[in-house]
């Protein structure tokens, strides 16, 4: 009888460490099982940012890629508001007549020629900077050409330095967007506005520059936006910002990726008798056919007669697909 009451203490304290160890092994259970669905959660949460990131790059290029189709085609086919445009280019002044004298002294020189009009091209790149920015740069110090960088928001130390560049090297320094999201920058002017400033003092505190040339996603044609381009026209009216679009496409940004001669051909045949030409490219990355392309291109403008490759200034024309509500009524 002695012996069993020893026996059931020793058995007793057998259950209950075994209960203990249950109960440890059961809290463990539910402090980790919650841990570690959300580390599982979080990592698919950031491949799906990743995939949404890549999507909306995509669709941004289908939609430019659009309205340079469209702005190709040609002006005023009377589409709904938003999507009429036509292109703002003044020809050169016709040349005076010569005021009839009778005095030899002021006959003009028998010698002297008539200046041909100089050909203006501007290439501009959008959707920047990427790891293509520095090979286009590179490229363009090559040939001593200075270009137009309509840029996005990029946060980083690698970001800056390509906007820093772009600025040191003699390049314009323009805004597109700092989101590149077309469903939220188009939301409202308000929308609009917060998005370009956010960029604007952005690329200031970089860069010391104050940019005030834009270029909206999509182009002012785009087909995106459910709010009349005109309003977002007279907010950067209003804001002494000036807005460029193009007059010449090189197709870089489709959805298929053009070899290198076909974006030069689309470019040079785009160009056609035009004075001025605002050649939209790209230096977005994943278009490493437009940095191929770029030497060649410029060896091809180059060799034009009366042909200038400059960067877009505040003496710049320029190329507009539609105007705002107050340059129609006037």
């Amino acid at each position: 009888m002695t012996a069993e009451k020893a026996v059931q203490p020793a058995a007793r304290r057998k259950r209950v460490q075994r209960l203990k160890r249950l109960i440890i092994l059961s809290l463990m259970t539910a402090i980790l099982t919650p841990t570690v669905l959300c580390v599982i959660l979080f990592n698919r949460l950031h491949v799906l940012e990743k995939q949404i990131d890549r999507l909306e790059t995509a669709v941004a290029d289908m939609q430019e890629e659009q309205a340079a189709a469209v702005q190709a085609a040609g002006t005023n086919f009377g589409f709904s508001e938003g999507v009429v445009f036509h292109l703002e280019l003044v020809q050169p002044p016709e040349p005076e007549e010569p005021k009839e004298t009778d005095s030899a002294e002021d006959e003009p020189d028998v010698d002297m020629q008539e200046e041909e009009p100089v050909r203006k091209v501007y290439l501009t790149f959008d959707d920047g900077p990427s790891s293509n920015t520095n090979k286009i740069l590179d490229i363009l110090a090559q040939y001593d050409v200075k270009a137009t960088f309509f840029v996005v928001g990029k946060e980083g130390e690698w970001a800056e330095d390509a906007y820093r560049r772009i600025v040191e090297e003699g390049h314009t320094l323009g805004m597109h967007s700092y989101t590149h999201v077309y469903q939220s920058i188009y939301e409202s002017v308000e929308a609009y506005a917060e998005d370009l400033n956010r960029l604007k003092d952005y690329l200031y505190e970089v860069t010391g520059v104050e940019s005030q040339f834009v270029r909206f996603p999509g182009g002012s044609s785009n087909t995106v936006s459910d709010i009349s381009m005109r309003e977002f026209i007279t907010y950067l009216n209003e804001e002494g910002i000036t807005y460029f679009d193009w007059n010449v496409s090189s197709g870089d940004a489709g959805g298929r990726l053009l070899e290198a001669e076909e974006i030069v051909a689309n470019c040079i045949n785009g160009m056609g008798n035009k004075d001025t030409v605002v050649i939209l490219m790209h230096d977005a990355a994943g278009r490493p056919t437009t940095v191929e392309a770029l030497p060649a291109l410029i060896e091809r403008i180059q060799e034009m007669e009366n042909t200038e490759l400059l960067p877009i200034t505040d003496d710049t024309l320029p190329v507009q697909h539609i105007k705002s509500q107050k340059e129609t009524e006037d």
